[in-house]
């Protein structure tokens, strides 16, 4: 599915992309991804990867998505489970292109729209400003539970 947006060309991942995919997952924060691991993410085929590709060759982006059917949900959607942009390259068009490819895949698929959740950190204030810009409004809230962590009042088994 390569396409062209300007100067910025969107393409599948492929085993090569690895060790760069690992980099933009690290400043993700994702930072026990190796290339090793990230090769074998990709080679799982779990979720479609496609990167972003600046005029001089280098990836600078990616979104990681697949479509699933919620229980609770009577229509397939999209889940982006990553969208990073290489802190270096932004503002270049890769995070609109990677946006306008996955909703392309969206429709292709039957899905009635795209979920992606963004943190909280405030290193993440521009993201939460270009995902209105692109069509995203907030509609719900995500709650988390770390496994790791002791909880008042619960008795391990």
């Amino acid at each position: 599915m390569p396409t062209d947006s300007g100067t910025i060309m969107i393409r599948d991942a492929v085993a090569t992309d690895a060790a760069r995919v690992a980099e933009l997952l690290t400043q993700l924060g994702a930072p026990g991804v190796d290339a090793a691991e990230a090769g074998r993410r990709l080679g799982r085929g779990e979720e479609r990867v496609l990167v972003a590709v600046g005029p001089d060759g280098v990836v600078t982006g990616l979104v990681a998505a697949k479509a699933d059917l919620p229980f609770g949900h009577a229509a397939p959607m999209l889940r982006i489970s990553a969208l990073i942009c290489d802190a270096e390259r932004r503002r270049e068009g890769a995070a609109q292109a990677l946006i306008i490819s996955a909703k392309q895949l969206a429709r292709r698929l039957g899905c009635t729209g795209i979920e992606l959740t963004c943190g909280l950190a405030p290193e993440r204030a521009a993201a939460h400003r270009f995902y209105p810009e692109q069509g995203f409004a907030v509609d719900s809230y995500r709650y988390w539970w770390a496994s790791d962590a002791e909880q008042p009042g619960e008795e391990a088994p």
